[in-house]
């Protein structure tokens, strides 16, 4: 296995480029005094505390220098769960009982059903717009709904019904899906 200097990311000896970030693999800096960017990012992340959570090698890190979220597949780099919830007992204890919500670094989950269940899932690079939409009984208590937009042809809009924080549920979702779109090096047709 080769290891590629600019994003670590392990690499078969036969390959010639990085399979994450493309850089030519066989150059090598050693010895010539200049620093790949992944030194620089070690470098920076010693002088300051970042403003948000960085990513490695593609798994968000948070403050404390641990990767965040319950790993689901194994393998490093891959996917993390990184928040899951269910809407609140207070305002619908039908929905609290049958419906779950599992946000990854890859994907958003909405399981449905008691008995039977039902499992839908959105690609988070495919996500176009998020918000949050409460009433004022629901900002009171602290509860909201949140709408995804993705480019879903089967459901294009998805809503998670009362949902606990939901400005910070919104805000991982925002982030998780914009990295997400950088690691698959996806542009929104706004973005052109």
């Amino acid at each position: 296995m080769t290891t590629c200097p600019d994003c670590g990311t392990e690499n078969d000896e036969s390959a010639r480029f990085c399979d994450n970030c493309g850089r030519r693999l066989g150059e090598t800096n050693a010895g010539s005094g200049v620093k790949t960017a992944a030194e620089m990012k070690a470098d920076a992340a010693v002088d300051r505390k970042p403003d948000h959570e960085p990513v490695v090698s593609g798994v968000p890190i948070a403050d404390d220098g641990l990767p965040v979220g319950q790993d689901l597949d194994g393998v490093a780099g891959g996917e993390r769960l990184i928040w899951e919830g269910r809407p609140s007992r207070l305002w619908s204890p039908r929905m609290a009982l049958m419906n779950r919500y599992k946000l990854t670094t890859q994907r958003l989950m909405i399981e449905f059903g008691f008995v039977g269940k039902t499992t839908e899932e959105v690609e988070l690079y495919r996500v176009t717009d998020v918000g949050v939409k409460q009433h004022p009984l629901e900002r009171i208590t602290g509860m909201g709904d949140i709408y995804i937009a993705s480019g879903d042809s089967s459901k294009p809009t998805r809503f998670l019904h009362n949902v606990p924080d939901p400005d910070r549920v919104k805000d991982l979702i925002r982030e998780a899906s914009r990295q997400e779109r950088a690691r698959h090096r996806v542009m929104l047709r706004e973005d052109f």
